[in-house]
């Protein structure tokens, strides 16, 4: 921010740009009542939101699912046939919301709700945040359908490059990636779903979100968590595992268009 020279009070300035970058930031963090969707964000700047929510049973997840279809967000998992195409997520995100209440965590105090955002800055006075990226990625179980998947791995980067090597080298272990910014990937997990000629259930999903274990990485993201997990986050990923039989994950993606509030 260049300030005037000429100004009388360039404190009071300084103190009312923090103050908007303050708002901007709780706009994003504040849930709206009754359900878990964000409030519309006050950046100028259209913001993508990423949503990773985990769920004891089959009947609390598609609850979720439907909750965030009539908001108008594109779901990834659980992965619906008609989708396949054109809804898988490309891993771009600038805010995420993170629920891990229903596991049990490797990491004490990490079974909780953790939101964060890319990191802010500044052009002309205005604030802006700066693009994060996910990777999400299931190895599937044998003879399921809808296709199970034994682990599910999650992680978080600053960089696309970063990001895309990571989906190479899980798609290369035999994951299906299935949220990513690499459309190699992507593209392999898609011909791989097709060739398991897995018949969707009466909602339509072929891979229904079901897992058994699920590692969180936000090694390269670590200092935007909040402080008492940013050291265990440094260390190692972070692993959920259920605490009844199963994880049943939503993954979910919505861009906020400051220009069209109905939106």
């Amino acid at each position: 921010m260049i300030l005037n020279p000429k100004s009388e009070n360039p404190n009071k300035k300084n103190l009312a740009f923090l103050t908007g970058m303050i708002v901007s930031v709780l706009a994003i963090l504040v849930l709206t009542v009754g359900n878990t969707a964000f409030a519309q964000p006050v950046f100028t700047d259209k913001l993508d939101l990423g949503l990773t929510s985990f769920y004891p049973d089959a009947a609390s997840q598609q609850k979720k699912v439907d909750t965030l279809k009539n908001l108008n967000y594109n779901i990834s998992v659980p992965l619906n046939v008609e989708d396949i195409k054109d809804k898988l997520g490309d891993g771009s995100f600038q805010s995420a919301d993170l629920d891990f209440s229903t596991t049990q965590p490797t990491v004490p105090g990490s079974n909780i709700r953790i939101s964060f955002t890319g990191p802010i800055s500044a052009t002309n006075g205005v604030a802006e945040t700066s693009k994060l990226y996910a990777v999400v990625a299931g190895k599937p179980k044998l003879n399921t359908c809808p296709v199970e998947v034994q682990e599910t791995q999650i992680a978080f980067f600053n960089q696309k490059d970063d990001a895309n090597t990571k989906a190479q080298a899980l798609s290369d272990e035999g994951y299906l990636v299935y949220v990513t910014a690499n459309t190699a990937v992507q593209n392999k997990a898609r011909e791989k779903i097709i060739e398991l000629n897995c018949q969707p259930n009466a909602q339509g999903v072929i891979v229904n979100g079901k897992t058994q274990k699920v590692t969180v990485d936000f090694t390269d993201i670590f200092n935007l968590l909040p402080q008492n997990l940013q050291q265990p986050a440094k260390n190692s990923p972070f692993v959920y595992s259920p605490k009844s039989d199963s994880i049943y994950l939503v993954n979910a993606r919505k861009e906020y268009d400051p220009t069209n509030p109905t939106k």
